[in-house]
């Protein structure tokens, strides 16, 4: 079958070193990978937070209620808040990770683009 062929070619290249193997991870580089990961998931939630925001704006002024937005202000100090706020410290934290003990970019000339 195909998969047969497959796993013979691959037996094959490993035999003659084509296919190296995967360089064993950093530490630093899987904390790296995590804080990517969960920055990504609260980025998400930010997203969706900000839309929650937007829908309060619109239903004050255009439906003239202002049941969700006086929602999402009492939800601001206790949830939104820290939740931008350790957003904020875990990208801080995440580029100097990155910078410091990263693998680094090979397309990165440190420039701003």
């Amino acid at each position: 079958t195909a998969e047969d062929k497959l796993i013979a070619d691959a037996a094959r290249f490993r035999e003659r070193g084509i296919v190296g193997e995967a360089a064993p991870e950093n530490p630093v580089q899987g904390l790296i990978n995590v804080l990517g990961t969960v920055l990504g998931f609260n980025f998400v939630v930010i997203v969706g937070l900000f839309l929650w925001f937007l829908s309060g704006v619109f239903s004050l002024y255009a439906l003239d209620n202002d049941a969700i937005i006086i929602a999402v202000k009492a939800a601001f100090d206790p949830f939104i808040l820290p939740l931008l706020s350790t957003h904020m410290g875990l990208t801080f934290l995440s580029y100097g990770l990155e910078k410091a003990f990263g693998e680094g970019d090979p397309e990165d000339d440190g420039g701003f683009r």
